[in-house]
């Protein structure tokens, strides 16, 4: 057991990354003391040298001469010299996650986000409600908010908002006294191997909820979730939904291009219409989520749905990149088929213009475990480009390739999408194929966001006469 002091000093090996720069934000806002390492310098690198760490680029053993307490990644090799010399010294070493949990019991209401998609929309969507309740919450999310340009900041110590990350079973360490679960689905199977591993993690981590007096809010429409909530006492949870008649409900669902609106339902009674500037059914549930959790925390319905109308998003979901000849390009970070599909489909209800999407597959085992799924994400697309895989540091797998996407898609009728293996080329040989109103998404959790900026880039400095518009809902390139 390590308990924080301010008397030592915490370093972060992989200092810059998005979960550990967040971390180390909050304690230094806090006053603790903290450096870091990572190898080379970054936005994430400077803000924390702003904020008072101490950054070092490269990773030695030197680096660790002040070292109190080593906190690592699941992305940090035993072999990185950093973590070995720790591991000699006998230094206390904690994952992101143990060190994230350390931090959170400091504060009374310890709010965690769970599933498989949603979860960066939904805490930033609670945060935002908090704040216009007067709540002054901390939160440490897995994006920068539009409205902060941050993913991470010190509140007060009565509310914390954090993300959770169930990839590794680290969420496990974490002691939430609210949990909120958006959606269970089979994901990150290299590492849970079996569906039923999964049940069981969730499990106990709805049963650590309960056992703390918390309660959790649970998605009515995801059968999953409620077959593990019901094994437990019925009053520890609060329900919403759309299709299922819960507490907490969206009704008469209507989309445009500014948004999402519907009339809420509240115990069987209208509470009027709430607006949405995000797009797509999954942005109505991840605000439901949100509603729940600010109701049982004593928020009014109008300053829950004046907060809701007030977001504006998150960094890189559905983030617009620009527009240029009528073509809009966005970004986003969808990577598994469920969010492709959501995202693509609540884009084209909502815009009504032809969809070209730009997917990079991320992790050779989840492109290998997914392939049957992957070609059915992407029917709301007129057209579609897959590029190779991003590794996002896997070995890469003999015979798995983005190629084999295209290959099922094409073998399931969808002729309309083409390998471009080298995302650098994917620009030069998208834009002769656009046409007027057309809407472009990078979608994946890799570095495709360079690709969208690329392109409208060019569109900017070689103006072209642009293809005629054809049938809305035609799948011809």
């Amino acid at each position: 057991m390590i308990s924080l002091s301010k008397n030592k000093r915490i370093h972060f090996i992989g200092i810059g990354g998005g979960g550990m720069s967040a971390i180390a934000r909050i304690l230094l806002e806090m006053e603790y003391k903290v450096s870091g390492s990572d190898l080379k310098e970054s936005i994430s690198t400077i803000r924390l040298k702003d904020f008072g760490a101490t950054i070092y680029y490269g990773h030695t053993e030197a680096n660790l001469r002040l070292a109190d307490v080593v906190v690592v990644s699941t992305a940090i090799s035993h072999d990185n010299p950093e973590y070995a010399f720790a591991v000699a010294e006998k230094l206390p070493i904690l994952h992101r996650a143990q060190m994230l949990g350390l931090l959170m019991d400091e504060f009374s209401h310890r709010i965690s986000v769970c599933g498989t998609h949603g979860k960066t929309t939904t805490s930033s969507m609670i945060t935002r409600i908090l704040e216009f309740g007067g709540k002054k919450p901390t939160f440490l999310i897995g994006a920068d908010l539009n409205d902060y340009g941050s993913n991470a900041m010190l509140g007060g110590l009565d509310y914390f908002v954090a993300e959770s990350d169930e990839s590794d079973g680290s969420f496990l360490h974490l002691s939430p006294s609210i949990g909120v679960f958006n959606n269970l689905e089979p994901e990150h199977m290299d590492y849970y191997k079996t569906w039923e591993n999964v049940i069981a993690h969730f499990h106990k981590f709805m049963a650590g909820v309960v056992d703390r007096g918390g309660y959790m809010v649970i998605n009515a429409d995801e059968p999953a979730l409620v077959d593990i909530a019901t094994q437990f006492d019925r009053s520890k949870s609060r329900y919403f939904g759309i299709q299922t008649d819960a507490s907490v409900r969206a009704v008469d669902l209507q989309f445009s291009p500014e948004g999402a609106h519907y009339t809420l339902m509240i115990d069987g009674k209208s509470a009027g219409e709430v607006y949405l500037k995000v797009h797509g059914v999954h942005n109505i549930y991840n605000a439901l989520a949100a509603t729940v959790v600010a109701l049982n925390e004593g928020i009014s319905v109008d300053t829950i749905k004046k907060s809701l109308f007030n977001f504006t998003g998150t960094k890189r979901r559905f983030q617009l990149i620009g527009e240029v000849n009528s073509i809009s390009v966005y970004d986003d970070y969808g990577h598994h088929p469920t969010e492709i599909r959501v995202t693509l489909d609540g884009a084209r209800r909502s815009l009504n213009r032809r969809i070209v999407c730009i997917f990079q597959p991320h992790r050779y085992t989840r492109t290998r475990d997914l392939l049957e799924v992957f070609p059915t994400s992407f029917e709301a697309a007129g057209l579609v480009v897959i590029t190779e895989v991003y590794s996002a540091n896997e070995q890469k797998i003999r015979g798995v390739s983005g190629r084999l996407i295209v290959d099922k898609m094409k073998a399931n009728g969808f002729d309309n999408v083409m390998f471009v293996a080298n995302k650098s080329m994917v620009a030069s040989k998208l834009i002769p194929l656009l046409r007027p109103d057309d809407v472009v998404i990078t979608m994946g959790a890799g570095d495709i966001s360079s690709v969208g900026k690329e392109i409208v880039a060019q569109l900017k400095s070689s103006p072209k006469e642009l293809r005629p518009v054809g049938d809305a809902d035609s799948h011809t390139a």
